[in-house]
């Protein structure tokens, strides 16, 4: 119960924070976002590199054209995104999608990243497997059918 409450707890949490901070300006926190800013590789970021990311992102919301965003379409921007998670999250954990998350759903899901992520097969999942972890693919192939009873691995 206690892992079930964490769960939806976090995935509501991230939710919340992912579309909140779509598009404010933020640096990143790992490596990966860090690569993709540092356009020159140099090892560093200046805003010279982040300058223009940031007014993409902006810019995208800026549904008119008129180069200056309103409320109105930064809330329609957040709904989009919004709506898309949403649907995301309805399709990986909603087995039979009667629109509904039962414990029992969310304990399959759960369940079933452990066990594709625990690769040495000894019931837990150590820094190593989760590095190896392509959550995208497990995503996919789950919400496609093709791991609960299965032993596809996706890594």
């Amino acid at each position: 119960m206690k892992m079930r409450t964490f769960v939806l707890v976090t995935v509501g949490g991230i939710v919340s924070v992912t579309a909140a901070l779509a598009n404010e300006p933020y640096f990143p926190r790992g490596e990966r976002g860090f690569q993709r800013l540092d356009i020159n590789k140099d090892g560093r970021i200046t805003s010279e590199e982040f300058a223009p990311v940031m007014e993409k992102r902006v810019a995208a919301m800026d549904t008119n054209g008129d180069k200056a965003i309103t409320a109105a379409e930064i809330d329609a921007a957040l709904a989009k995104r919004i709506e898309r998670r949403r649907t995301r999250m309805m399709q990986l954990l909603d087995a039979n999608q009667d629109g509904t998350i039962t414990a029992a759903e969310l304990d399959r899901v759960v369940e079933d990243m452990f066990d594709k992520a625990d690769t040495d097969n000894n019931g837990g999942v150590d820094m190593a497997e989760l590095k190896g972890f392509k959550r995208a693919k497990w995503r996919r192939a789950l919400v496609d059918g093709n791991h609960i009873g299965g032993s596809a691995n996706p890594n």
